[in-house]
């Protein structure tokens, strides 16, 4: 399929005013970045995150007094009842979000001091509660553990789907309560405020490690991307310099609109980077590999600049339709994909745009100024010799003349 006939637009007569555009906007990044920095995740500054979803209303104002130094906010849609909670970093290591969500179920559930919460506890807990009681009087062989585990894997897993009980009955009819399990149930069970949807904790060490090994990771993969493009192509040590000032390029593009969101930047973000460096390659590789294969063809002189726009034409239509069947996928996950990819999306969308942009633009831009620095200086004369003294010419011949 072909979206283009024959084109012949002239990319590398924009060059110059594309280099000015991406100059602007990586110097507004840096210029955020010195002034507000960048929003680290826990995955690198290390403290806890926790979601909670929440039977009612989420009480904003009674966890922001439990926990003061919290980020508190709302995780998804209003209607979900459920909350973000940012903690903090802490100095030493430990299991910092399960001693807070325990701390929380005790001061918000306090009749969890003689009773099990069904929205707190989970299957080994609920399993050994109906063991104890029997009330299938199934006895205590293995046959009678299995059945109550198999029951209250059942209810536990009715609490996945609906995220949180709101009431007795939704446990009562789940399949394979019984009567009289329902009534131990009602009797020694209750239903906590909340619902631990996730937690995790990131020491400060951990973090420390991990901004490093991500800050290698993305700079060893760009590397590895260049040296091979220059040992893959015709001219090599040009194309590879142009495809790592376009890694570079289309890296510092997606962190200025990391910065500008202010979205966290976590694992994903660098997932989305690293998925970044290999794809933005992707059209620059396919148009190198066009250029060598018109060099071939080509009878007529042509100069790199020429052979350079000539590939990006004959590829233009196989871009545009890459690029645009990938948008359509991280269009939908922006959308439906939830608050936990949404920085892995957003940075693959802005990514995607700018190695498309990088590649028609910024890629013939720097090809193109190293041949022609190369080309002034093979044209550049030989430093001309000192002329020779007509006087002493002169009179070797006159000497000549005389003896004669």
């Amino acid at each position: 399929m072909q979206i283009f006939v024959n084109p012949k637009y002239d990319f590398v007569k924009w060059r110059f005013v594309a280099m000015i555009v991406s100059l602007l906007i990586i110097l507004a990044g840096a210029a955020i970045y010195f002034t507000r920095g960048i929003n680290l995740g826990i995955d690198f500054k290390g403290g806890a995150n926790i979601v909670l979803k929440f039977a009612a209303n989420p009480p904003i104002g009674e966890l922001r007094s439990t926990l003061p130094a919290a980020v508190i906010q709302q995780y998804g849609a209003a209607k979900d009842n459920s909350v973000l909670i940012r903690l903090p970093q802490q100095r030493q290591e430990g299991d910092y979000a399960g001693a807070v969500v325990t701390d929380l179920h005790k001061k918000m559930n306090p009749q969890a001091a003689g009773k099990h919460d069904l929205n707190y506890l989970g299957t080994d807990s609920l399993a050994g509660l109906l063991q104890q009681a029997d009330p299938d009087k199934r006895g205590t062989n293995a046959a009678a553990l299995q059945h109550y585990r198999s029951v209250a894997e059942r209810i536990i897993a009715r609490r996945s789907e609906l995220g949180v009980f709101t009431s007795m009955q939704q446990v009562v009819s789940v399949q394979g309560v019984t009567p009289a399990t329902a009534t131990v149930l009602n009797e020694r069970a209750f239903l906590g405020r909340f619902n631990l949807l996730n937690q995790e904790t990131v020491g400060p060490q951990v973090g420390k490690e991990l901004q490093q090994k991500a800050f290698w990771a993305i700079v060893l993969s760009s590397l590895a991307m260049a040296i091979y493009i220059a040992f893959r192509f015709e001219g090599g040590l040009i194309f590879g310099a142009a495809s790592l000032v376009s890694i570079i390029h289309d890296v510092l593009i997606a962190m200025t609109f990391v910065l500008v969101m202010r979205l966290e930047f976590s694992l994903n973000v660098v997932a989305a980077l690293l998925t970044l460096v290999g794809y933005s390659i992707n059209d620059t590789v396919v148009m190198y590999d066009r250029v060598r294969e018109n060099k071939r063809k080509t009878k007529q002189p042509m100069t790199l600049a020429e052979h350079i726009n000539k590939g990006i034409n004959d590829t233009l239509s196989r871009t545009i339709l890459t690029a645009g069947t990938v948008l359509v996928v991280l269009v939908s996950l922006i959308l439906f994909g939830g608050e936990v990819i949404r920085g892995f999306s957003w940075v693959l969308f802005i990514g995607l745009l700018s190695g498309t942009y990088s590649t028609l633009f910024i890629v013939p831009a720097v090809v193109v100024a190293w041949d022609n620095w190369k080309n002034k200086n093979r044209r550049q004369p030989a430093v001309a010799t000192s002329p020779a003294r007509t006087d002493v010419r002169d009179d070797v011949t006159n000497r000549k003349r005389k003896a004669s």
